[in-house]
């Protein structure tokens, strides 16, 4: 699994992250499935073969809330708001946690 920036035509939708959390924030991809960490909060994100792309939000010892986005710019921009507000602490009442492992 490579450690990496996002690239390619949605990387300014996560600029928000990197100016929040600076380098503190981690992502790491391993083919169709991405992971964002910060201070033991994670965001794992898939993509489906019908273009959507789910979101599993990880904050031990809680497992998940999982949300579906569409892979579309308003969709991405959505799921970068909330893994703002998930990794700021913001999440609640934004997220309901839900044992989804």
């Amino acid at each position: 699994m490579a450690h990496l920036a996002p690239g390619g035509r949605l990387a300014g939708v996560f600029a928000p992250l990197g100016t929040a959390f600076g380098d503190r924030v981690q992502f790491a991809r391993d083919g169709s499935c991405a992971w964002w960490s910060y201070e033991n909060h994670h965001a794992i994100v898939e993509m489906s073969a019908d273009g959507s792309i789910e979101a599993r939000f990880v904050a031990p010892p809680r497992t998940s809330a999982v949300r579906a986005y569409a892979l579309t710019q308003a969709g991405c921009e959505r799921m970068v708001d909330d893994m703002l507000a998930f990794f700021s602490g913001a999440r609640e009442p934004r997220f309901t946690f839900v044992d989804a492992r």
